[in-house]
């Protein structure tokens, strides 16, 4: 922990206060869900993999979590924590910027949209990466424990 972030443990989380989430994501509506827990997580672009034989994309990254903003602990502490995603059915995979990926090793996840069978995952530096899937079926899992951050993302 940095010397600005440290506070009295009992300030912070423990493992009995986490719940790590295991999510389902079935339907349009659902997806919604799926885009608000995922906003603002940290992607690597090295681990997202999208194995065509099998139909499935899947990722791990740095999912800041939102569903403790609202019970935040003390001193604007907010968390992140390791997850992974499975998207099935995937029948094929379109990139836009994708040549700024390779600029940034890291990029932001904005938003999910999904449309007629087409799941846009909407990320920062104006890349996207569009799904063309057969049905929902989609997998949110925490990892590991979550760890302090001082920093909370900001929206304009």
């Amino acid at each position: 922990m940095k010397s600005k972030d440290k506070r009295n443990i009992s300030d912070h989380l423990n493992e009995y206060d986490f719940k790590k989430l295991k999510i389902k994501f079935l339907n349009k509506d659902e997806i919604k869900i799926f885009s608000t827990l995922c906003q603002d997580g940290i992607f690597s672009i090295d681990e997202i993999i999208y194995n065509k034989s099998d139909k499935i994309l899947i990722a791990t990254f740095s999912r800041f979590c939102w569903e403790f903003v609202e019970k935040k602990i003390k001193n604007e502490t907010f968390y992140r924590v390791v997850s992974g995603i499975r998207i099935c059915n995937v029948n094929k995979i379109t990139y836009t910027n994708k040549d700024k990926i390779n600029s940034s090793k890291f990029i932001n996840l904005l938003s999910v949209d999904y449309d007629k069978n087409e799941l846009t995952l909407n990320f920062s530096l104006d890349v996207t990466i569009k799904l063309f899937i057969e049905k929902i079926e989609i997998y949110l899992d925490d990892l590991d424990m979550p760890w302090p951050t001082g920093k909370k993302p900001m929206h304009k």
